[in-house]
């Protein structure tokens, strides 16, 4: 199919997008647009490598110019998307330009949430989404300085060890009782508090924040009900925020994301969307879910640009996300849910081991690596089989999962 193909939001899911159009469309003409006036570029190292290794932000684009020049794509950066008229198959860009469109991607991820503003504004407060906000983090951050951290899930932790590493004193002020409750259990969260209380991290939990104020000497205070932290850094790492602005006032339904099926498709067949911006259905789950990771940016980009073109094949993996944490890689499959029987695979104590989430039937429905990657493809491979395996030849780290795979294909 040829045509005309825009895709709005120049992340990672619209770069892969555009990438798989052009592989599969020679003839297809491709926009991509984009508000901010980098080239798509990858942001997991924007809260690690960034900050800490002063890496060049020319490192971090996922492809050079070049490659969009020989591969026609065209470029529209720094460029906002005000409305979608749906009739009229129209894109309205800020400052009245309109582009038209045969079909249209909606890529435009998400937005960190913001503290409430009844905290007041005595203390500018730093979130991290864009490589702006990064070169703002980095520029501020010091040796010898103290840093608030506000959140406890994989941004907000990533940036704390990043803090220390470079020389900052941090304290981690967390709403919940326990780190990155959403998305591990009890276990990983009390493995990954005391990795950082080794660092010199310090933890509030179930922090309730107060004000953003100034003391007597005029330094920034955070406050929470229970204390009062100077310092010379607050970040924010509270969630983010879909950005389905631009699809909700089209008329597209929105629910947490925007809706789409296993195929990227919206209620309007000539409009999909692909991302973190997208609740999904998902083949594997049974349910729509929407996930923030790279390898929803990009793998389900390519199978929605392919399903723009007319192929038939879903969007079917099991969630991946991955957090590296000072010198531990944390990797996570499925979603850990309480219904699954938790398995631990190898001694925490050890400092590498593997979580794995039992259904009823004693099947993986999902996995936890901590230092651990090796086990992280077997262990893909093992949920995609469903096959029901012994749990103690599961829990036994001297029994190769390749070998328990072979097994379950044979069987």
């Amino acid at each position: 199919m040829s045509g005309r193909f825009v895709i709005i939001g120049a992340g990672p899911a619209g770069m892969r997008a555009a990438e798989v159009l052009r592989q599969k469309s020679p003839e297809a003409d491709i926009l991509l647009i984009g508000d901010e006036p980098h080239l798509p570029y990858d942001r997991p190292p924007l809260s690690k490598a960034f900050i800490t290794d002063a890496l060049d932000a020319a490192r971090l684009a996922l492809k050079p110019e070049s490659f969009y020049a020989e591969q026609r794509i065209r470029l529209k950066l720094g460029a906002r998307a005000e409305a979608i008229d749906r009739a009229g198959k129209t894109v309205l860009l800020a400052g009245g330009e309109r582009v038209g469109y045969d079909r249209l991607l909606l890529a435009t991820g998400c937005s960190g949430r913001t503290l409430p503003a009844t905290l007041g504004t005595a203390v500018p407060v730093h979130y991290l989404r864009s490589l702006a906000d990064a070169e703002r983090i980095r520029a501020a951050l010091r040796s010898g300085g103290e840093v608030v951290m506000i959140g406890g899930g994989f941004i907000g932790l990533e940036i704390a060890a990043s803090a220390r590493k470079l020389g900052a004193a941090v304290t981690v002020l967390e709403m919940a009782p326990r780190l990155m409750s959403r998305a591990v259990p009890a276990l990983i969260s009390d493995f990954v508090r005391a990795l950082h209380e080794r660092h010199g991290v310090a933890f509030e939990f179930d922090a309730r924040l107060k004000a953003l104020a100034r003391g007597a000497d005029g330094r920034p205070l955070v406050e929470s009900a229970r204390h009062a932290y100077p310092c010379d850094l607050a970040i924010a790492g509270i969630g983010a925020e879909p950005n389905t602005a631009l699809a909700q006032a089209a008329g597209l339904a929105v629910e947490d994301g925007i809706c789409v099926d296993a195929w990227g498709r919206t209620g309007d067949p000539d409009i999909f969307a692909a991302g973190d911006v997208t609740r999904h259905d998902s083949p594997i789950l049974g349910r729509a879910i929407r996930i923030e990771s790279w390898q929803v940016a990009l793998n389900q980009a390519a199978i929605v640009a392919a399903a723009m073109l007319g192929a038939a094949e879903p969007y079917a993996e099991l969630p991946w996300l991955w957090t590296d944490q000072y010198d531990c890689n944390i990797q996570a499959l499925g979603l850990f849910e309480a219904r699954l029987e938790p398995l631990l695979r190898g001694d925490p104590a050890a400092g590498a081991f593997s979580l794995l989430g039992l259904d009823a039937e004693g099947r993986i429905a999902a996995a936890i690596t901590v230092n651990n990657g090796r086990d992280m493809g077997v262990l893909r491979r093992l949920a995609t089989a469903r096959a029901a395996l012994a749990k103690d030849a599961l829990a036994d780290p001297q029994r190769k999962l390749s070998d328990l795979l072979k097994a379950a294909r044979s069987g």
